[in-house]
């Protein structure tokens, strides 16, 4: 009898184990599988093929070509947000590690302001935001975006209004939705606000959430290095003689670090370095605008010209056009097919002409 008993609870014991090791095989497979949306929003490592299997050193690879990256949906209005770049009071800079797309164009004084443009993510906290500049409403209506912003120029004030840009301001229509890190009230770097306020005003005010427009840029399902072109692991920008910013690459995770006057230009939130997959430089011409007092600028968005396309560790040439001011950027190589982003965050590098441009 206790011979049986110890047989019986054996066979238990092998059956119970079984089981186990079967449900966690299960999970695994649908942990690995790919999401059914993949068009519209695919994990950090990048799809394969259907049916096609990963071994797990290209799927670690992968996972490190685009760590977390959301891709842009297609059909939603993504917003845009203008942050300040301007001295240290505005660093380190937060919610900018969440955006899919960010801008960046020269204001007065040589400095620049960054803009990010937010497809579904939603960072805690997103800042400091600054005013306006109208130059930067040709690419939030080439995405169709809702504008957030504290304060504005004239001619950005004229043209919002011109244009009928959905936005939110921080000094008019939208204020409760941003607050101050610090009691400073001269302090005017130090402004934030939230994925989850943008959300709830725009609820509020009923603006519209989905677009018919057609997303400016297309992605690679996984990392394509740039064919032909050169080595561009180290890349220098100059926008005036008080500004530069750059990259260095890291070829373990096919990403770029970001300089900000020669140094690490880091996320509020994380406390980490910030990364680019995909860098645009697209050279514009600039110029003073007569008569303005605070020596703003005028950028020529319209029309076109020259720029570098760089990922993956490579820099080709490119030729940007715009037809109009609402009208999509196209970005193109020597060969005239559009350029394919790779998964990850892109900087697009509005360059003045007379800027200087190293890659290396």
């Amino acid at each position: 009898m206790i011979k049986r008993g110890i047989l019986i609870l054996i066979a238990l014991v092998f059956l119970i184990s079984s089981v186990s090791c079967s449900g966690t095989e299960k999970v695994t497979v649908e942990q690995l599988s790919p999401p059914e949306d993949a068009g519209a929003q695919q994990d950090d490592k990048g799809d394969a093929d259907e049916g096609q299997n990963k071994s797990e050193t290209e799927s670690e690879a992968d996972n490190k070509a685009g760590s977390n990256f959301v891709f842009p949906v297609e059909g939603l209005r993504p917003y845009a947000v203008m942050i300040d770049n301007e001295g240290v009071k505005s660093l380190p800079q937060g919610g900018l590690y969440k955006a899919q797309v960010i801008y960046e164009i020269i204001v007065e004084g040589g400095e620049t302001r960054l803009m990010p443009v937010f497809w579904g993510t939603e960072p805690e906290m997103i800042g400091p935001v600054r005013s306006s500049r109208h130059y930067f409403l040709d690419y939030v209506m080439e995405h169709d975006a809702i504008y957030v912003h504290f304060g504005w120029s004239p001619m950005a004030m004229k043209d919002i209004s011109k244009f009928k840009i959905n936005n939110i301001n921080g000094v008019a229509n939208g204020g409760e939705i941003f607050w101050d890190l610090t009691k400073d009230k001269g302090n005017w770097q130090d402004s934030y606000t939230s994925a989850e306020k943008i959300k709830g005003y725009v609820s509020k005010v009923k603006y519209r959430t989905g677009t018919e427009k057609k997303p400016v840029f297309t992605y690679n399902k996984t990392d394509v290095e740039p064919s032909g072109g050169q080595k561009a692991e180290n890349i220098a920008i100059r926008y005036s003689h008080s500004y530069t910013c750059g990259y260095t690459y890291d070829s373990s995770t096919k990403m770029y670090k970001r300089l900000r006057k020669g140094q690490p230009q880091i996320e509020r939130l994380t406390g980490e370095q910030l990364e680019a997959k995909n860098i645009i430089i697209q050279y514009a011409k600039n110029s003073t605008i007569k008569g303005d007092d605070a020596g703003r600028q005028e950028v020529a968005t319209v029309g076109g010209g020259d720029g570098w396309f760089i990922s993956c560790g490579k820099a080709v040439k490119i030729k940007w056009s715009k037809d109009s001011r609402s009208s999509p950027t196209r970005y193109v190589d020597e060969k005239g097919n559009a350029i394919v982003l790779n998964p990850g965050q892109t900087w697009i590098q509005v360059v003045p002409t007379s800027g200087k441009v190293e890659i290396g």
